[in-house]
């Protein structure tokens, strides 16, 4: 992603940066509110992968429901 574009150094500042402007005492709930919103991404994501593979599942299904055919046997 982008930190593979950002050098530790880049990454260093922007973190001070950071700490400068919000302060040590709003890091915890935004790291909370990060995560909160990261978590509900890869729900919705993993929804989405659900429903197309269950879409793609019922366009390919195929009907095993048995026919009404006379029963072969003795006769009881």
């Amino acid at each position: 992603m982008l930190l593979g574009v950002l050098s530790p150094l880049e990454i260093v500042i922007i973190v001070a940066v950071i700490l400068l402007v919000l302060g040590p005492s709003k890091l915890p709930a935004l790291g909370s509110s990060i995560g909160q919103m990261l978590r509900g991404f890869r729900k919705e994501m993993k929804a989405i992968e659900h429903d197309k593979q269950q879409e793609a599942d019922r366009r390919g299904e195929i009907d095993v429901t048995p026919k009404d055919e006379p029963k072969h046997g003795r006769p009881g």
